[in-house]
């Protein structure tokens, strides 16, 4: 079963390799008795949960039987702090990466047997208990309750642990391994990480861009494609038309080999071929592991009475735990009286963890509203809400920032101001690291990242490949290796490629199991430059709409550079909206060798209105339409304030509501289209909290729901325009 492939590209893979020692020196005979009782104990594991699936007492149960030889022989041979990105499978990876086996079952092990690795492991039966909790949704899982089976992850460095779980979406965690692959290659350490995938998701389009990505930067990254040759019920030759997966990895320059997965010696032949190869800094591999399908996609979903009988009793025939056993027995590395000794062992195992964990209160229910956001910024303005929600009451005054002043600093255009703040916070904290098209030697697609790569280098501003999904997903992975990734998306039309990654996964992660996601995503919007259709888009509603991201749209070189500070500093993922009409048309004064930055959640009265006049809540270039259109009112006797909000997610409720319940009427500006904009929601808060103060309707100015054409001329037509803007505070006033 086993071939290899390599990639003609690469001219280290044509490099001789020294005669390997007889297969029977390797591997140890420790590493092969942990091997079989982590099988045995992962093989106990899934019937028992099997059991409990059947007669109703958890939901779905994702069986891993058939495919224990690929998992545990995969992760353990990893070393401490290499990554491990699992999927529904992959039961035996946890376990072997988690356990101190020695420790789990001292009757059977030899205290000699322990690794330097095992000092650093927690309590293995606690371990054990959490896991079962996890699974059952219980109070002491690693998310209380809020994700299921093996949606969570561990970030514990200083136990050696790197482990990223998976979302449903399976493909979309390729590009986060290889960002925690990156992560290693940044900090030239010699860690790899570890990925598995389905068969099935190979076809998805994360897993070319990571395999692409894997390819040109060499990454430390090793993928097994577990091919048990069905997705859910589908077979192979309906997904694919290749003979073997690992043909592929040819075309992207990396190392590629099928093999037996069924085979515990050909797994870590191949595993430690693979892992030595990047830990040599020759790059990656692709391994696809061949399986029989012995389970069905989920227990008891009818998938697997699809396959043809013959096909399901073939496949039962390869079931590589009594195939491992025998090869062990010949080996005279186990015998008949140590497997019942072991079986014996996991069961009990099990049964203990297990009996602890259905005895494991439900969680708190106050776990479902528990924070969207890591502490910072966002989590105070989102507990803010959270308890203004609650009372629903009260006024609040307004909150104003200390102005800059002209004579104290120097003055910069609202591009400068985004490279300064970038600039400037690389030099302040060495993890934050600059990704994107073109965002290195070029220096970004508008000059936004312009010198960076002169004065940082290529480990901290690197281009990528095209490809929103697999940079965003990859921004994850080193967001939970410990860095700070700012990603410049070249138009912000093209972040719907990556749209899955954000609302997904980066948004997600921090409510699920506490993985703080530092990421910057810098999208440059808008219209007014006769862009056309796919360059001059207001994606802010498509953001606003997903809780735990944090979403700016500053209308100022100030605030570009104060807001998109403290977006870094913060650990959760910030949509950072840059109008590129106002690159170099806005202009402001910024203190001189000041720690300057502007808090994440705050709005900003830019003009004060009174109790006779309109409040306008606005953003972005509608903020200087807006101011004009007041003063033009305030000839006419009408005082208009422009409360700008700079922060849309989370909402400075206090400023707004405050603004509003002082004039008792409000327009709403925005350039996004009209229908599901985020005025939309400002119209609905508004007249929640603010219906008794209310003197008329609250009205939106905002884009047709049209695409935006590229005709400078024609354009101008649909832009919500400060002479639009007039006329619906004039009829505002008269209400």
């Amino acid at each position: 079963m086993a071939r290899s492939k390599s990639s003609k590209s690469s001219p280290e893979s044509e490099t001789p390799k020294p005669t390997p020692p007889p297969r029977e020196e390797r591997p140890s005979r420790a590493w092969l008795k942990r091997a079989h009782f982590l099988a045995r104990l992962s093989r106990a594991w899934d019937l028992r949960f099997e059991a409990m699936a059947r007669t109703g007492r958890i939901g779905r149960w994702y069986s891993a039987v058939g495919n224990e030889m690929t998992t545990i022989g995969s992760a353990l041979l990893l070393q401490p702090n290499d990554g491990l990105s699992t999927v529904h499978r992959d039961l035996g990876a946890v376990l072997a990466t988690y356990l101190d086996v020695p420790r789990l079952a001292p009757s059977l092990f030899d205290a000699s047997e322990r690794t330097a690795w095992d000092e650093l492991r927690d309590d293995p039966r606690e371990l054990v208990y959490r896991l079962c909790c996890q699974l059952l949704g219980r109070r002491d899982g690693f998310t209380q309750g809020v994700d299921r089976s093996f949606h969570y992850g561990q970030i514990l460095p200083e136990r050696g642990i790197r482990h990223v779980g998976m979302i449903s979406h399976l493909g979309a965690m390729l590009p986060v391994g290889a960002g925690m692959a990156m992560a290693s290659l940044l900090e030239k350490r010699d860690n790899v990480t570890l990925g598995f995938i389905g068969e099935g998701a190979t076809s998805q389009g994360d897993f070319h861009e990571t395999l692409n990505t894997a390819g040109v930067a060499r990454l430390p990254y090793v993928l097994v494609v577990e091919n048990n040759q069905y997705a859910f019920s589908t077979p192979v030759d309906e997904q694919f038309a290749c003979r073997f997966l690992a043909d592929r990895a040819a075309g992207y320059g990396i190392h590629g080999e099928t093999i037996d997965g069924t085979d515990l010696f050909a797994v870590h032949d191949a595993l430690t071929r693979a892992y030595d190869h990047a830990r040599a800094g020759r790059g990656a591999t692709l391994i696809e592991a061949v399986l029989p399908r012995m389970r069905g996609h989920a227990e008891g979903d009818g998938s697997y009475e699809l396959i043809p009988e013959d096909v399901r009793q073939a496949f039962l025939a390869q079931d590589p735990l009594p195939k491992l056993e025998a090869a062990l027995i010949e080996r005279k590395v186990i015998d008949a009286a140590r497997i019942e000794a072991v079986q014996t062992a996991v069961v009990a195992i099990v049964e203990e963890a297990l009996e602890r964990a259905l005895a494991c209160p439900e969680p708190d229910l106050s776990n479902a509203t528990r924070s969207m956001y890591a502490p910072g910024d966002a989590a105070n303005a989102a507990e803010k809400q959270h308890q203004r929600d609650a009372g629903r009451s009260a006024k609040t005054a307004l909150w104003r920032p200390d102005f800059v002043s002209a004579s104290d600093g120097v003055e910069t255009t609202y591009l400068d101001g985004i490279l300064r703040a970038t600039r400037e916070e690389m030099e302040r904290d060495e993890r934050v690291v600059v990704m994107g098209q073109d965002v290195a030697q070029f220096g970004g697609a508008f000059r936004a990242t312009k010198g960076l790569f002169e004065k940082f280098g290529r480990l901290r501003v690197f281009n990528t490949p095209l490809q929103e999904s697999g940079t965003i997903g990859m921004a994850l992975g080193l967001a939970l290796s410990g860095k700070r990734a700012v990603i410049e998306m070249q138009f912000a039309d093209f972040v719907s490629c990556g749209f899955n990654q954000i609302v997904n996964n980066l948004a997600k992660t921090f409510y699920r199991w506490k993985g703080a996601v530092p990421v910057v995503i810098r999208l440059p919007y808008g219209g007014g430059v006769g862009a056309g259709p796919f360059h001059s888009q207001s994606p802010e509603g498509w953001f606003a709409h997903t809780p735990g991201l944090v979403v700016v749209a500053p209308s100022s070189a100030a605030d570009a550079y104060g807001l998109l500070k403290r977006a870094i500093r913060d650990d959760n993922p910030v949509m950072f909206l840059e109008h590129r009409f106002l690159y170099r048309r806005e202009k402001d004064v910024l203190p001189p060798n000041a720690d300057y930055t502007v808090e994440l959640g705050k709005a900003r009265v830019l003009r004060e209105g009174n109790e006779a006049g309109v409040t306008i809540l606005t953003w972005g270039w509608c903020v200087g339409e807006s101011l004009a259109a007041a003063e033009e009112l305030a000839k006419e006797g009408v005082q208009v304030e422009v409360v700008d909000l700079r922060t849309l997610v989370p909402l400075d409720e206090e400023t707004v509501f405050a603004s509003v319940r002082k004039t008792g009427k409000v327009l709403i500006v925005h350039e996004a289209t009209l229908t599901g904009g985020f005025g939309a929601e400002l119209a609905a808060r508004v007249a929640d909290y603010c219906f008794e103060q209310l003197d008329g309707p609250v009205r939106r100015v905002a884009y047709p729901d049209r695409a935006a054409p590229y005709n400078k001329k024609l354009e101008a037509t649909l832009l919500p325009d400060r002479a639009k803007i007039v006329d619906e505070l004039r009829r505002l006033a008269r209400y």
